[in-house]
């Protein structure tokens, strides 16, 4: 096995897949013909069908990391504005983003 592992192994779950765990195991699905049919690993089904079983949702917990500066919409915004004026300055660009 190479000494680093590449970060394509390891794809989460989307919201779809983990409705589609959750509705085969209550059909009666094992975890092995799931993982079969998601192309996934036995302890990823198990893990997303705990996860329900325990918490009653299957939807990802949120990061760890820091917290976002802007929301989305801000963000579509500023490349917006980004491309419509390309010479103005960063101070310019946050003054008319910035809600008042």
């Amino acid at each position: 096995m190479p000494l680093r592992r590449r970060r394509s192994h390891y794809q989460q779950l989307n919201e779809f897949e983990r409705g589609r765990v959750v509705g085969l195991r209550e059909g009666g699905f094992s975890f092995r013909d799931i993982a079969e049919r998601l192309g996934r690993n036995v302890s990823t089904a198990h893990d997303c069908w705990q996860q329900w079983s325990r918490e009653g949702t299957a939807s990802r917990r949120p990061g760890s990391g820091r917290p976002r500066g802007t929301t989305k919409r801000e963000d579509r915004h500023v490349r917006r504005m980004v491309v419509a004026h390309r010479t103005a300055s960063a101070a310019e660009i946050r003054v008319a983003v910035t809600p008042q």
